[in-house]
């Protein structure tokens, strides 16, 4: 992994139960993407498939033999910024399998963020001379 990744905080429901870098983007349609690192969870899968369903959050995709879900926006999600803030966007889905990796999503990420908080997927897209 590169050096140049910041370490985000994920929170559901206000408890940190992870951190990933966002070493991914899709920088034109304000796109995160990263490896979810767990804290403290035991099952991702049991997680996430509770809290979809007691709180109505859609799923997309639920395998409960291969332990296998995806979501769609889980509004109770937040992700924290490396200097204490809430990143901005629409917020995050999860994509995963228990035993293999869990990755999240980050919808709605600003032109104007992506350039500064993300500016290396931004220069990696567009180049230098768009900064």
């Amino acid at each position: 992994m590169k050096d140049n990744f910041k370490k985000y905080f994920i929170l559901l429901k206000g408890v940190v139960i992870g951190s990933t870098h966002f070493e991914l983007a899709d920088t034109p349609m304000g796109v995160v993407q990263g490896k979810i690192f767990f804290e403290n969870i035991v099952s991702p899968y049991e997680l996430f498939k509770n809290h979809c369903k007691n709180y109505n959050v859609k799923i997309n995709d639920d395998d409960s033999k291969l332990r296998i879900i995806d979501t769609v926006i889980i509004p109770e999600l937040k992700v924290i910024k490396e200097d204490g803030l809430e990143l901005e966007g629409w917020g995050g889905a999860i994509t995963g399998m228990d035993n293999v990796e869990y990755e999240i999503q980050f919808y709605g990420i600003s032109s104007d963020l992506m350039k500064t908080e993300f500016i290396h997927h931004y220069v990696e897209y567009y180049g230098e001379d768009f900064l």
